[in-house]
């Protein structure tokens, strides 16, 4: 019988593989590889399972440049979709000058014809570090949209997708395949073939609360809390989502820009630097940036501007840090910004939390891609009941 005492967040914490299958079906469908995937604004995070079970995830920066001619030396991965021209994605992207997808709903992302080839070439980036081969590749696709794209539906009382987002992701997603060609560092190429043939979406705190909440097979494990509040901290949005346990009960609310205020805020502090959104967001999490040819530790910058633009941040948290009848959950990227993670200590000090009993911060290991490994579990479950 599957372990049911401990959630999948304290499993995979604790090295303990969740247990679940790699293949699914779905409404009799040959078989098909589940994959979840959170199309973040700073990063885009996929999560499968290697084939003997364990958890991979993945986090790529959003970045996207064509690819130029080099005549010499190391080569750069890039690839080509669908006989399109070549092009770099992630930090090889980032470290030539490549720019940010545009931020925005997921109907506006899925509509750019670069955003779905960066989504097809992060898939192949997943599959190849979970340890699978070039070919054919059928997918069932959990993937965790904003909140504020999910509606109550007219009948009942189930969650469904906004009419725009819905109609996008068939438009640009739903049964569509993608031929990606990519050719490594050492100009060898392989070809993926990817076909999205399920799109399940779902709203991307439901995914980490199914995560800190649940056993693998998908039962609650009972930790005493009936009421909690998930804070996301994401580079384009700051999310509140409360959750009321029995009865089940999902309210969310955007509480405006996440870290891209704090970013660019940054560059415009270091202005010789000439940082786009992307390389701002980037260095404030590795702390380091490239100036005049060398890697610059630049710490006590980002700390500073923590400390001084991230104050706004905190001031909208403050409601829910404040209030004592909820547990309060803090997720997303934002988190793995240490002075960021500070503030949040002190002021849930201030406020009279304690960690673990009022509060907690999701360890910066998994904090960016919980939202990724819900969807995927929540299409694994979602195969297995029939649905």
């Amino acid at each position: 019988m599957m372990e049911t005492t401990q959630t999948m967040l304290e499993r995979l914490l604790g090295g303990v593989p969740l247990g679940l299958p790699g293949i699914v079906r779905v409404g009799g469908s040959d078989d098909l590889r589940a994959i979840g995937v959170d199309n973040g604004n700073g990063h885009t995070k996929v999560a499968l399972f290697h084939p003997d079970g364990r958890l991979c995830t993945l986090a790529i920066p959003t970045v996207y440049r064509a690819a130029r001619e080099i005549r010499g030396g190391a080569g750069i991965v890039s690839y080509a979709v669908n006989d399109g021209s070549r092009f770099w994605i992630g930090t090889d992207a980032l470290s030539h000058d490549g720019d940010a997808l545009p931020i925005g709903s997921t109907a506006e992302r899925v509509s750019d014809q670069r955003h779905r080839d960066f989504l097809a070439a992060t898939m192949v980036e997943c599959l190849i570090e979970a340890g699978y081969a070039a070919g054919i590749h059928n997918l069932a696709v959990g993937i965790a949209i904003p909140n504020d794209e999910i509606v109550m539906k007219k009948q009942g009382d189930r969650l469904g997708v906004s009419r725009e987002t819905r109609d996008a992701l068939r438009q640009n997603l739903y049964g569509k395949t993608f031929t990606v060609v990519r050719t490594d560092a050492f100009g060898h190429e392989t070809t993926w073939v990817l076909t999205y043939s399920v799109m399940a979406p779902q709203a991307q705190s439901l995914g980490t609360y199914l995560v800190w909440k649940n056993a693998p097979n998908g039962l609650a494990v009972d930790n005493g809390i009936e009421a909690l509040t998930i804070i996301d901290i994401g580079t384009g949005d700051l999310q509140r989502t409360d959750i009321d346990v029995n009865p089940y009960r999902l309210m969310g609310e955007k509480l405006g820009a996440g870290t891209i205020t704090m970013a660019r805020h940054f560059a415009r502090r270091l202005p010789q630097l000439r940082l786009n959104d992307a390389q701002a967001t980037q260095a404030m999490i590795t702390r380091t940036v490239r100036a005049e040819g060398r890697r610059v530790d630049i710490g006590t910058q980002v700390d500073a501007i923590i400390a001084a633009e991230g104050q706004d941040l905190i001031a909208r948290m403050l409601p829910a840090l404040q209030q004592n009848s909820r547990f309060v959950l803090f997720t997303g990227g934002g988190v793995l910004l240490p002075g960021l993670r500070q503030a949040i200590e002190e002021r849930a000090a201030i406020a009279g939390k304690t960690a673990g009993q009022g509060y907690e911060i999701v360890p910066a290991l998994y904090a960016m891609s919980l939202n990724a490994i819900g969807a995927l579990v929540a299409v694994v479950h979602s195969a297995a009941s029939g649905q």
